[in-house]
């Protein structure tokens, strides 16, 4: 949906075609407006009312579908509870969003997201420890949550697996500048690690966003910003790229519901250190990298140290080898298929 806020004064780009062949999926899409954000469901109501007309485009050209997947309770699951109850399909529900850890919904909409999951046939969060939160969130559902990661793209190639020599270990963050995403507990790490022993260490501060002028003005305080780069935005298209250049991916984050970037370092055949912020949990696995404690530099700066004197010990080939056997389409979808049959022969 698009908010009336985030259309005024802005120049209208192109919307997206009503209808394409997607590798072989037909797709339909509509943007809708979000007209009425202060009155409860006046949104839900908008978007259900779109959605309708899209499903009946789609079975008058393509046949009733045997499953409906949506992904996230609002709006799209609790709109696909209301859609499958109408056409007698079976509802699967996949959980992404972040909003339930920032307690940032209102009671009607975990209302809504509580009917969503309670009417699904079967519903999947993307880490288990999304899924555990979402058992307390929406604990009047009495839903059993299952875990299915994200599909990271299998798009970077052979992993480098060169020793590590004649230049500064390269430690990455790529994320939005945001305080969620802890770059500043990062930056503070950084500085207390030059001071335990990564003397040649970089750190690269890749992306932008709202703080991104604090954590220049923060590297400049702590006397490292001769040490700190700031790539700025990069397009996904770079990221492989990206990933070629540096030795470590670091995620600072408070909170994330899997931790796409985490996935994508380890299909790249880069070591990983992460904060248990909730999705890397499930991410960094032994021989995989490290995992700290959220909001703690200190844990940070060592495990940063300890990654850099070893650096040479992590074998990428191997570290890509077992993400892609977690995280490839393939691998998902094989997880994926599994549900989609339990929830047809339940129908049976």
């Amino acid at each position: 949906m698009k908010s009336l806020r985030a259309l005024v004064g802005l120049p209208q780009k192109a919307g997206f075609p009503y209808f394409e062949n997607d590798a072989g999926m037909p797709t339909y899409r509509k943007e809708v407006l979000a007209a009425l954000p202060r009155m409860p469901y006046g949104n839900y109501w908008l978007f259900t009312r779109v959605a309708h007309k899209l499903m009946a485009d789609y079975v008058r050209e393509h046949g009733k579908p045997d499953i409906i997947h949506a992904h996230s309770a609002i709006l799209g699951g609790a709109a696909a509870v209301k859609l499958g109850q109408e056409w007698n399909i079976p509802v699967v529900l996949t959980e992404h969003s972040s909003a339930f850890a920032r307690n940032i919904y209102m009671r009607w909409q975990l209302r809504l997201a509580s009917d969503a999951a309670k009417a699904a046939s079967s519903c999947i969060a993307v880490s288990p420890a999304l899924g555990d939160l979402l058992g307390k969130e929406l604990a009047a559902s009495d839903v059993a949550w299952k875990w299915i990661p994200n599909v990271v793209a299998d798009r970077f190639g052979k992993p480098d697996c060169s020793d590590l020599v004649d230049r500064p270990v390269r430690y990455l963050s790529l994320a939005l500048m945001t305080e969620n995403k802890g770059q500043k507990d990062l930056l503070r790490a950084f500085q207390q690690a030059v001071g335990k022993g990564v003397v040649e260490g970089e750190l690269w501060l890749a992306g932008n966003g709202p703080i991104r002028s604090e954590l220049e003005q923060l590297a400049n305080e702590l006397g490292i910003a001769d040490r700190v780069r700031f790539p700025g935005l990069i397009p996904p298209s770079e990221v492989p790229a990206l990933l070629k250049e540096v030795d470590v991916m670091v995620i600072s984050s408070h909170y994330e519901t899997f931790g796409v970037a985490a996935a994508e370092a380890l299909m790249a055949g880069l070591p990983v250190i992460a904060t248990r912020c909730g999705g890397p949990e499930c991410i960094v696995t032994e021989g995989d990298g490290l995992l700290v404690p959220t909001k703690q530099p200190a844990a940070l700066a060592e495990a940063m140290v300890q990654v850099s004197r070893n650096i040479n010990s992590y074998d990428p080939e191997e570290i890509a080898s077992r993400a892609r056997d977690r995280f490839s389409g393939k691998a998902v979808a094989e997880q994926l298929t599994k549900v989609y049959n339990e929830v047809l022969k339940a129908g049976t």
